[in-house]
């Protein structure tokens, strides 16, 4: 299928964030007792940094009727093949493209004033990923060349060797954070901090970014779909609990 045979299709960029922002900065607490090991001082610490993403996934599908079950599978099963060949042209190695969803279902609607069998619907999704950020266009231009009609979303985030580089750093600045919050509040109180009692990591985790921009494509338009990168969000939250000398 071309972009001239599927006339205007609305594409669709939106996959939720796999997590909110929800920084749970916390409050401090100073605790004053006889016992010296329970004179303590709490703290939490919160770092977010921005970093630019090293991995882009774009999920495309397709999703046709057909009269019987079997007339739905083949075609869509031909379409996949397709989309998934004009992939592999475009230099994505088949590894990268994987199915994500996959099904076949009767169809009904309410006509005439009662429930009625329309067909067979036969869909699949596939979600293809590439560290060239630069492809997120291509890759749904050539999916929608070759029979794609469901685009679901684009997410910039970051490859698993960079997630954890950056979930350490985060925590590291989090916990510097939570170390430069005690001594001020030590220094207002006119104490003295001690050694560290206890030590909880509340959160490292990462935000990717979601494309979510409707852009609408109709059959006479030559034009590429452009898709920029957004910076992803890493945060580190560290709350510690220090003797007060």
């Amino acid at each position: 299928m071309t972009i001239g045979t599927i006339g205007t299709i609305l594409i669709v960029i939106g996959i939720v964030a796999v997590g909110l922002l929800a920084m749970g900065m916390g409050d401090t607490t100073v605790t004053i007792d006889e016992n010296p090991e329970d004179r303590v001082l709490s703290v939490t610490g919160t770092t977010q940094m921005a970093v630019e993403p090293d991995l882009v996934e774009v999920s495309v599908g397709v999703s046709v009727l057909r009269p019987t079950a079997a007339e739905a599978q083949e075609a869509e099963d031909m379409a996949i093949n397709d989309i998934v060949d004009g992939l592999i042209a475009l230099g994505i190695p088949e590894e990268d493209i994987e199915t994500s969803q996959i099904s076949l279902h009767e169809e009904q609607r309410w006509i005439r004033e009662e429930m009625e069998t329309v067909g067979w619907r036969a869909s699949q999704t596939l979600t293809v990923s590439s560290t060239d950020l630069t492809l997120a266009g291509p890759i749904i231009d050539t999916a929608v060349q070759n029979g794609a009609n469901k685009i679901n979303g684009v997410t910039f985030s970051l490859t698993e060797e960079s997630k954890q580089s950056y979930q350490d750093e985060a925590l590291t600045a989090a916990a510097q954070r939570a170390r430069d919050k005690a001594e001020a509040i030590a220094e207002g109180l006119g104490v003295s901090l001690g050694n560290v009692k206890t030590v909880r990591e509340s959160s490292a985790y990462i935000v990717p970014y979601d494309y979510r921009e409707s852009v609408l494509k109709d059959e006479m338009s030559d034009a590429p779909a452009v898709v920029l990168p957004g910076d992803v969000t890493v945060t580190g939250t560290i709350s510690v609990d220090y003797i007060i000398e």
